[in-house]
């Protein structure tokens, strides 16, 4: 009898964890920091999605988990995991509590001898040669340039695809989502500084971006939860998000994710899919980034180009300005 050793992975994958039961709660993820407000309002009133997870997504979130899991390892080899997974909440007086599970706590006064030692247990997963040696280079540099420990600071771990790691390597800036979870991190349990580690699915390139507490983090994380608590208490619905948005990092529209990957993108806005939503404004945000570029360089303006700007405007863009703000 045949039998596919993809079709056992892939089964495997589509059975993934559960789906978090659906049920009224009065707190807030900190992993649904910074996203649609709205989204987030139909959550915590335990309206169904019209748009769940579906087979990709699942598969993507334990594509994290993988990656996950090898930091793990690295930072338990080497010696400096603290904990993994510890729960950390956070609430402002009159205002919604926030709770989420922090990724790793590293840092301490390691037995570095031992943890080189306790390399062979790597060998016997049957990982391969290349993770055992960058564990072993890693912790030789923290030996040499921490003998008397390393503080203590949250790690938060996020997987991505090339495009996006590359945007952020581009940037220097973290997700505002990932900044934001991150923060409620260090506030809760009073650290000054934690690390973003970005990992490329593609190519197994990291990057690590600092959060730091107390900054001007705080003023956008209290807002975002001072607006939640608002729309909760007074038992209103936020409204649509946008859904063509205007990047100031990188000067250029873009369909809005928030709505493009909401759980309730076909009953909130009338798209089938993500991918559905994503096309139907392919042709207007390729047209208008065009019309940027042409500002930017100080071209003439043709009579299209103006038209598509009066698209701009009625669509509530103001170009001249967004074009001159700093993010």
């Amino acid at each position: 009898m045949k039998w596919s050793f993809a079709d056992i992975w892939n089964n495997s994958l589509d059975i993934g964890r559960p789906e978090r039961k659906l049920e009224e709660r009065d707190y807030i993820w900190a992993s649904e920091l910074g996203g649609s407000m709205i989204d987030r309002y139909l959550k915590m009133k335990a309206v169904k999605p019209s748009n769940p997870h579906n087979k990709r997504s699942k598969r993507k979130f334990e594509a994290g988990n993988m990656w996950e899991f090898v930091v793990r390892l690295v930072l338990l080899r080497a010696g400096i995991l603290k904990s993994a997974q510890h729960r950390v909440e956070y609430q402002y007086e009159g205002l919604l509590r926030v709770s989420g599970k922090m990724d790793f706590l590293a840092g301490g006064k390691p037995d570095y001898d031992k943890a080189k030692n306790e390399l062979d247990i790597l060998e016997e997963l049957g990982l391969p040669e290349f993770f055992i040696t960058t564990t072993e280079k890693i912790i030789d540099h923290f030996k040499q340039e921490y003998p008397d420990g390393l503080p203590e600071i949250p790690i938060e771990v996020k997987s991505c695809s090339t495009f996006m790691f590359d945007k952020y390597f581009e940037s220097g800036c973290a997700n505002p989502n990932h900044i934001l979870q991150l923060f409620h991190y260090e506030k809760g349990d009073r650290y000054n500084e934690g690390h973003i580690v970005y990992v490329c699915r593609d190519d197994a390139r990291l990057l690590e971006i600092p959060v730091f507490n107390p900054s001007p983090i705080e003023d956008v994380y209290k807002k975002d939860i001072e607006t939640l608590t608002k729309y909760i208490k007074e038992g209103v619905q936020p409204p649509l998000e946008k859904l063509v948005v205007f990047d100031k990092e990188f000067q250029k529209f873009s369909a809005n994710w928030k709505v493009g990957y909401s759980q309730y993108l076909t009953m909130l806005y009338g798209f089938k899919n993500t991918l559905q939503f994503q096309n139907a404004f392919k042709s207007k945000i390729g047209r208008w980034n065009r019309v940027i570029g042409r500002i930017k360089k100080g071209d003439n303006m043709t009579k299209n180009n103006i038209e598509a700007i009066e698209e701009m405007k009625k669509d509530g863009f103001d170009i001249n300005n967004l074009l001159n703000e700093k993010k």
